[in-house]
């Protein structure tokens, strides 16, 4: 039996990108893996034409009756996945040549790491020519995960032993955030990873889910941080909440009013207290990722109406980026002590 799983939801993928992700798997430096691919487009003929074109045996197509979704044909696919190691691709993505070869043989020597993930580099319509790191420690990841994903989900390989044991699947009421859901659970019984090495291509183009789907995964972000602050039995009053949700997480509003940063930097304070109390993740990985957040709302403060900071910068017993350019920057554009 094949040691990796390759699985693939396709949606009315363009042919070109459909090609391209398809041949990128079938080339991998490592060849023993089953290639799962599932048709979430029935409808659509053509796709399963140029599936079917390949003749390659290690290629097993199947297609929903109906559009389920994206992270319901994930779960279905999980289940049909037979192999010890289950690595993730999208259907307009590029694979490189060692992506699987690396995955498989740091999985096979650290035997704790239940999902792996890589680097990548973004491409596209779009023209992004970016290459993403991100932070190789459990650690670390699991710091990042109230505010943001630090694991690129296509370029993810999992325990498949871990997913059955525990009975992990995706959350099929999420859009976009299943994928941080999944490492949550994973974290609870397992170790997370990241290598770091580019080993995957991440298109940018108009049809993406995170183009499309803008306001959907605001909610579900809101909702994701619920569940989040309920597992760790923090309690937040309404209007932190809604700044939270609206505000510390997401660095492209800007910020008009002093209460709103008032705000920001107490909550940020307040949860790192809790953890501080009952340690459900590493402190200092934890505060160093609330300092670097509550820094970027200063400064998008300062900017975006000349905010005095200081007094909030100051109080923090967070790690703060860049103090004294904060500092600076309140001096720089005329504020009073």
């Amino acid at each position: 039996m094949a040691e990796i799983s390759v699985i693939m939801p396709v949606y009315n993928t363009k042919e070109e990108y459909l090609r391209q992700a398809i041949e990128s798997v079938l080339k991998q430096t490592y060849k023993d893996f089953e290639f799962l691919i599932l048709n979430d487009s029935p409808e659509n003929p053509e796709i399963r034409e140029i599936i079917a074109g390949y003749g390659d045996d290690r290629i097993h197509y199947s297609e929903n009756n109906e559009h389920q979704g994206i992270p319901q044909s994930y779960n279905k696919l999980l289940d049909m996945a037979q192999c010890k190691y289950v690595a993730i691709m999208n259907h307009d993505d590029i694979m490189l040549p060692k992506r699987l070869e690396k995955q498989y043989k740091f999985m096979e020597t650290h035997k704790e790491i239940g999902i792996l993930g890589t680097g990548y580099k973004k491409f596209g319509e779009i023209n992004r020519f970016k290459r993403i790191l991100y932070p190789t420690k459990h650690d670390d990841i699991c710091a990042y995960l109230l505010f943001k994903s630090a694991i690129h989900h296509p370029t993810v390989m999992l325990r498949h032993s871990v997913a059955n044991e525990y009975k992990i699947r995706y959350n099929e009421n999420f859009i976009s955030l299943n994928d941080r859901q999944l490492y949550c659970e994973f974290a609870k019984y397992s170790k997370l990873a990241n290598l770091p090495d580019v080993l995957y291509k991440y298109r940018f183009h108009p049809d993406m889910t995170s183009k499309k789907q803008k306001g959907v995964i605001v909610s579900e972000r809101a909702v994701f941080h619920k569940l989040w602050f309920a597992h760790n039995n923090i309690v937040l009053k309404p209007e932190a909440v809604d700044i939270f949700d609206h505000y510390t997480t997401y660095g492209r509003r800007k910020i008009k009013e002093p209460s709103i940063i008032a705000n920001i930097c107490e909550t940020l304070d307040y949860i790192s207290e809790e953890n501080h109390k009952k340690h459900f993740l590493d402190v200092a990985a934890f505060d160093k990722i609330c300092g670097k957040y509550m820094s970027k709302r200063c400064f998008n403060a300062i900017y975006s109406r000349q905010i005095n900071v200081r007094p909030y910068v100051e109080k923090s017993k967070l790690p703060i980026y860049y103090k004294g350019l904060l500092k600076l920057s309140n001096a720089l554009l005329g504020w009073r002590k």
